[in-house]
């Protein structure tokens, strides 16, 4: 329940919260960065803001297809879920009344 209310209360967005550990994923920021100051030098104004449109279209993209991923996986994890209930109530008699997921009423 816990995380139901973390949910409800707007506590989970991991899209800002979420922050990579991973050396790569650091050095890849430096970089970026680095090249954004060069290219700000080396372009007139009106190139420079097209490169920044165009990452800005990428980023969008990249959020669109990081959202279908998250639907993916929580899709693939609630089935988990649902079959190992089963599993557990053909085996031990044991599981939850909550009522198996529809298309309408998807938890």
């Amino acid at each position: 329940m816990a995380m139901m209310n973390a949910i409800f209360d707007g506590k989970v967005y991991p899209a800002e919260q979420v922050v990579s550990e991973d050396p790569e994923y650091k050095e890849a920021v430096k970089e970026s960065d680095q090249m954004m100051r060069k290219l700000e030098k080396d372009l007139d104004k009106s190139e420079y803001e097209m490169v920044e449109k165009v990452l800005d279209e990428q980023a969008i993209m990249s959020d669109c297809q990081n959202k279908e991923y998250f639907k993916c996986g929580l899709a693939v994890g609630m089935a988990l879920r649902e079959e190992a209930e089963e599993m557990l109530q053909k085996l031990y008699g044991i599981g939850s009344n909550c009522e198996k997921s529809t298309e309408e009423n998807p938890v």
